[in-house]
């Protein structure tokens, strides 16, 4: 049996003599060193050199360089995975990060472990134990996590803490070693993943969202005056409600809503089946990063608390500006924006879901670079309510 073979079993093996694995380990710390010297704004090369690093990674995933590992091929991570600088991963065995996954700078997950006989320590013996993590796991800074832990969903783990056993899902943890303190209540938007729905639970956090939406909504569209339109668009289409709202309010005009969950789809799709029937609404699944229409297509361009989770907000208004009629508008619409005064929980939501929240002037500064022509702020006194207007 090869010492790879023994490792990959978890017996001890010889990771200080044995040349298959010596190779390996010098070609995958070749490619870090290659990774951490890149530009930071060089995003293409980044992307292709982490994913000659890593097993498998999913969507979205960013490393923040310095970043070291032992093989690489042992780490898997699911979409939305952040690392913070100075994250090293000894994967000596399998190391999974499920999905929505923040790891704050200075942190290490091991998976190797050295015998406490000198002896056999001495000879260079070593044993490999898997770490796996579920999904929306924060990890605080400076925290470690030793070889056979794993680590439950929707879990955050507090800066500094030395994870030595498992860590149940939903709950807080903090210390050295490493002690539940207390539950987090789990709700549907915790679940079904905000970003990008999915699920029951992402259904079931849709279907909440037609009605905490609403009243936002109406508010914003207010502004909009529909004489005249024959197309209409809202990205980030959800639960639907926002579609049936521009067909009621512009009833001789084509709706279209987009997303890029299906089930955000699926969901749209149910709620506004009659209005299909009718041909007058269409649902379809796509990205605001490639928005698969002509330039000039729309009248009127609505998105109702999804700016947050954009992935390259400035790239993709300059995409939603290119598929507006000359003297189209775009209507943001949101229920929260940057400025002083925001309630706890809402910095809380803004921090668990890394929501891109502007100010009222950073707005104006991204549609403007955009190339809106005119840029109108609405906000609404008594509330955290904003409703920004570009026109083409």
């Amino acid at each position: 049996m090869t010492e790879k073979e023994k490792r990959d079993l978890g017996e001890y093996y010889d990771a200080v003599n044995d040349q298959e694995l010596i190779l390996e380990r010098l070609y995958v710390k070749n490619l870090c060193y290659d990774y951490n010297m890149i530009r930071p704004s060089d995003t293409e090369k980044k992307t292709e050199v982490i994913k000659k690093i890593l097993g498998k990674s999913g969507q979205n995933c960013e490393i923040v360089a310095p970043f070291w590992c032992d093989y690489g091929y042992n780490i898997e991570v699911g979409d939305n995975f952040m690392a913070n600088h100075n994250c090293v991963v000894l994967d000596c065995a399998k190391v999974t990060f499920g999905d929505n996954v923040f790891v704050g700078p200075d942190c290490g997950f091991y998976t190797a472990g050295h015998p406490l006989d000198v002896m056999r320590r001495n000879a260079g013996l070593e044993f490999a134990h898997p770490i796996t993590v579920g999904d929306n796991v924060w990890f605080g800074g400076g925290v470690k996590v030793m070889p056979g832990v794993t680590i439950g969903s929707n879990t955050v783990i507090g800066g500094g803490s030395v994870v030595v056993s498992d860590i149940p899902s939903d709950v807080v943890a903090v210390g050295n070693p490493c002690r539940v303190i207390r539950q987090i209540p789990v709700d549907d938007t915790t679940l079904g993943n905000p970003r990008k729905p999915e699920g029951e639970a992402g259904a079931a956090m849709l279907t909440r969202m037609n009605e905490s939406h609403g009243p936002v909504t109406e508010w914003a569209l207010s502004f909009m005056d529909p004489k005249g339109a024959t197309q209409l668009l809202d990205i980030g289409c959800g639960g639907g409600a926002t579609i049936g709202r521009l067909a009621r309010l512009a009833p001789e005009a084509k709706v279209t809503g987009v997303d890029y969950s299906p089930v955000s789809v699926q969901e749209s799709k149910d709620y506004n089946e009659d209005l299909i029937a009718e041909g007058r609404v269409e649902v379809i699944e796509a990205s605001v990063e490639q928005l698969p229409f002509h330039d000039d297509t729309f009248d009127h361009i609505t998105t109702v608390e999804s700016f947050y989770f954009w992935p390259d907000p400035q790239e993709n208004l300059k995409e939603v500006r290119r598929i507006l009629k000359p003297g189209g508008r775009f209507f943001l619409i949101a229920d929260i924006y940057g400025k002083a005064g925001l309630d706890q929980a809402v910095l809380e939501n803004i921090e668990l879901y890394d929501l891109f929240n502007p100010s009222k002037e950073e707005f104006l500064i991204l549609f403007r670079n955009a190339g809106f022509v005119a840029v109108k702020i609405h906000v609404k006194e008594g509330t955290d309510w904003i409703c920004v207007e570009g026109i083409k």
